[in-house]
C-alpha cells in the first residue's frame, strides 16, 4: 500500500508541469467536451504509468531501448506537437453548442497524449529522482511491488487531469466561441513552440 502512495504521489507531482498536454487537454475539454479531454489525459498518465515501470526496471533491458531511443522518440513526439497545433491553428471557427457533443475521435487523443507524454524521458528521470530523494530501492523488487508502484503513478497523474478537466469544464461556462478560437491560436502557437525546441534540440545532440 505504501508503495502505491508514494507511485500515485510520484505521478501526480511529475503531472503537475503545465506544458503542451495540459495545454491540449484545456482545449479539448473546451471545444470538444469531457471525452475528449479525459482521453488526452488517459493518454499521459498510460506514459506516465510506463516511465514507472521502466524507472523501477532502470537497471534491466528494457530500460536501455528506452533510453537508447529517446533521440527517436523525441522527434515523433515534436512531430506530433508541430501537427497537432497545425491543425489547431487552421481549424477554423469554434462553435459551442449547448447539445451534447458527439466526440468519436477520442482513442486519436489517447494516442497523441500517450506519444507525446512518451517522448519527454524527463518523466523517467523524474521518477529516478524522486525514487532516490524517498530513500527507495527495488533491488528485492517483486511483481506486486512493481505492479502498485505502477498503478499508484498512473492513478496519480489521472487524478492531476481530472482536476484540470474539471477547470476547464467551469471554464466553458464563462467562455464563448470567440474566447475559445483565440486560446485556440495562442494555444497552437505554445505547443508549435514546444515541437520546434523538442526537433532541433534533438537535431542538435544527435
Amino acid at each position: 500500500m505504501l508503495t502505491f502512495f508514494i507511485g500515485a504521489l510520484s505521478g501526480f507531482c511529475l503531472a503537475l508541469p503545465v506544458g503542451a498536454i495540459a495545454l491540449m487537454c484545456i482545449n479539448k475539454t473546451l471545444q470538444f467536451g469531457i471525452k475528449s479531454g479525459l482521453a488526452v489525459g488517459l493518454g499521459a498518465a498510460l506514459a506516465d504509468a510506463l516511465y514507472a515501470l521502466i524507472a523501477v526496471y532502470s537497471l534491466s533491458t528494457i530500460s536501455n531501448i528506452f533510453l537508447q531511443n529517446q533521440e527517436l522518440l523525441r522527434i515523433i513526439g515534436g512531430l506530433c506537437l508541430v501537427f497537432i497545433s497545425i491543425r489547431m491553428l487552421f481549424g477554423g471557427p469554434v462553435i459551442i453548442k449547448n447539445k451534447k457533443v458527439n466526440y468519436k475521435k477520442w482513442p486519436r487523443d489517447i494516442i497523441s497524449g500517450f506519444v507525446i507524454t512518451l517522448s519527454n524521458p524527463l518523466t523517467y528521470i523524474g521518477f529516478i529522482a524522486l525514487l532516490s530523494y524517498m530513500h527507495l530501492n527495488f533491488k528485492s523488487f517483486n511483481s506486486d511491488l512493481v505492479l502498485n508502484f505502477s498503478l499508484g503513478a498512473f492513478t496519480g497523474s489521472m487524478c492531476w487531469w481530472l482536476i484540470l478537466i474539471e477547470f476547464a469544464k467551469f471554464l466553458k461556462k464563462k467562455v464563448n466561441s470567440t474566447f475559445i478560437r483565440r486560446s485556440n491560436i495562442i494555444s497552437g502557437f505554445v505547443i508549435l513552440g514546444f515541437g520546434a525546441i523538442v526537433i532541433l534540440s534533438t537535431i542538435g545532440n544527435i
